[in-house]
């Protein structure tokens, strides 16, 4: 068969998938940010794959440089649909975007600049495997199944598909090789079709979005299984007796004080409690008695370090933002309108 068939064929397959899953994302229920995050993946891996096809094919050669040039954004897209999908606090995420960001003005200034090839190739290694260890690393807290899943396959993606295309693609220039052209295809289109399967059997509107769904996309206690049930009620007495105030508190301590394999200590906090990471579940419920802590005129000669302390944090950056993100208010302001509201 005629490679130049084939890779066509491929790259059609492809683009098809896209557009399918493109339409799913868009009219599911999952957070917007994330739907252009998606949007613009699709754009650049579209533009970037067919790039080649239409300089072959004798396209002008404006087409060609246009599509080439949207294609370097793609280190953007993959960058931030990773982060949508796997990482449910949005602290930092401006330095990595901004990060793939350089990576894509680097890629269009190697044609002014051509001796920045090889710190550019370096730096791009350098950024994806940072994405790659955070990727795994934010796996710990997890609690959606279908999430955490799909990790390996999204960090062998990340690995095999982009640091190849760091290490070996040249800036804005097609392939001279179809075999180099088609085995990228290749790759790309079986990455993103066992996406498209994960996603299609995953439920779209769980991820990602926020940290804690509202009451309403809760599971019924009769669509909870009787087992289910009651292991929620044992978490819920856990959390009652103050489980949550051990530092470095992990899903496995939590399943062994509650006598439930840890698999399943995760579901039933996932799907019986509404919460997709450990972190939000647990900081959720220190923030509550800090709460009540700081409301309490009793406590009101008590420093916010004190509190943080008492309540299980390790260190006050980390109170301070999660008490900022529930109630959005800082924990010294917070007090002050309390007290004078008393």
């Amino acid at each position: 068969m005629d490679l130049n068939i084939l890779d066509f064929a491929v790259r059609g397959s492809t683009l098809g998938t896209i557009l399918i899953l493109t339409v799913l994302i868009w009219l599911s229920r999952i957070a917007r940010e994330a739907q252009f995050a998606w949007t613009l993946l699709a754009i650049a891996s579209t533009a970037k794959s067919w790039s080649h096809l239409v300089e072959n094919a004798g396209a002008s050669a404006d087409i060609v440089w246009v599509l080439k040039i949207i294609g370097t954004l793609g280190a953007l897209g993959i960058t931030w649909f990773a982060l949508t999908i796997f990482l449910d606090e949005k602290r930092y995420r401006w330095l990595w975007l901004g990060s793939a960001a350089l990576i894509n003005m680097a890629l269009l200034s190697v044609p002014l600049w051509p001796q920045i090839t090889p710190f550019l190739r370096g730096y791009a290694v350098l950024h994806f495997l940072a994405l790659l260890t955070l990727i795994l690393y934010s796996a710990r807290g997890d609690l959606q199944d279908a999430r955490r899943r799909l990790r390996p396959l999204m960090s062998a993606f990340l690995l095999v598909y982009s640091m190849v295309q760091a290490i070996t693609a040249t800036p804005l220039k097609g392939f001279q090789s179809t075999n180099v052209a088609l085995a990228q295809s290749t790759v790309f289109w079986f990455f993103l079709t066992t996406f498209a399967i994960w996603a299609l059997k995953a439920n779209l509107s769980n991820w990602p979005g926020e940290t804690v769904p509202d009451a309403t996309d809760k599971p019924t206690p009769q669509e909870r299984s009787t087992e289910q049930t009651a292991l929620v009620r044992r978490i819920l007495e856990a959390m009652d007796e103050g489980v949550w105030q051990v530092e470095g508190l992990t899903v496995g301590s939590l399943a062994q004080k509650v006598g439930a394999p840890e698999h399943q200590v995760r579901k039933a906090i996932n799907r019986g409690l509404g919460h997709r990471n450990f972190a939000s579940f647990i900081n959720r419920a220190r923030i509550d008695a800090a709460i009540k802590r700081l409301q309490a005129p009793e406590a009101s000669e008590e420093t916010i370090l004190q509190i943080a302390f008492d309540v299980g944090f390790s260190s006050l950056g980390p109170f301070n933002r999660a008490f900022r993100e529930t109630t959005g208010q800082s924990p010294t302001d917070f007090r002050k309108q309390a007290l004078t509201q008393m």
